[in-house]
């Protein structure tokens, strides 16, 4: 009993964990790196985010949890539309929700279906690792999906942003979002694989 009330409490924490950084991603894509971005870049008439971060947490967040992320990233995703401004009608929140949610757990299982091991294994073989690879194409096909799910629900609610150029924004800022999110944890994981050795070896 005890166990499944650890496991549950784990489950809780994790799922308030990627809300969080769902959001401070939201934040920080918006306040912070577009802003600087934007002045010096022609993109930005085209493209509403340059480096949309949430991309990489969604993407992050599955490759790790699998589908015990599409709860948490569905509810971070309803919450960002009511906390920030410029978002779309209120009547495409839920769909736009679930398929931000929904998109990288699809990546993801049709790259185990094609038989890659695509999410992360605490204790992989020495002769399969876990790699970039998986995750980066991952990340990929979801920008795709995501971007072009997006579009259908616009279009089908006649938004006027709906075109192109909205797809193209979508596909870049995911992409790049989720490169910077993967070059991130990449890069810790190497520094912390560095100091481990370095620790074994003194």
């Amino acid at each position: 009993m005890r166990t499944k009330q650890n496991k549950l409490l784990g489950e809780l924490m994790a799922g308030a964990f990627i809300i969080f950084w769902f959001l401070i991603s939201y934040l920080l894509s918006y306040q912070s790196i577009n802003a600087l971005i934007s002045p010096i870049s022609n993109l930005m008439t085209v493209v509403p985010f340059l480096i949309f971060l949430p991309h990489g947490v969604r993407v992050i967040a599955v490759y790790f949890l699998g589908y015990k992320a599409v709860l948490p990233l569905f509810i971070a995703q309803l919450l960002l539309y009511q906390l920030f401004e410029n978002m779309p009608p209120n009547e495409v929140h839920i769909p736009l929700a679930a398929v931000g949610a929904l998109s990288p757990l699809i990546a993801f299982e049709l790259l185990r279906v094609c038989d890659l091991k695509s999410y992360y294994r605490p204790n992989p073989p020495d002769a399969m690792p876990n790699t970039v690879g998986p995750p980066l194409l991952a990340g990929i096909l979801a920008a795709i999906f995501n971007g072009l799910l997006t579009l259908a629900i616009l279009l089908f609610n006649e938004s006027p942003v709906a075109n192109l150029n909205f797809l193209l924004g979508y596909l870049i800022g995911d992409l790049l979002g989720f490169l910077v999110i993967l070059g991130l944890i990449v890069t810790v994981r190497n520094l912390r694989d560095s100091l481990k050795n370095n620790h074994n070896n003194s």
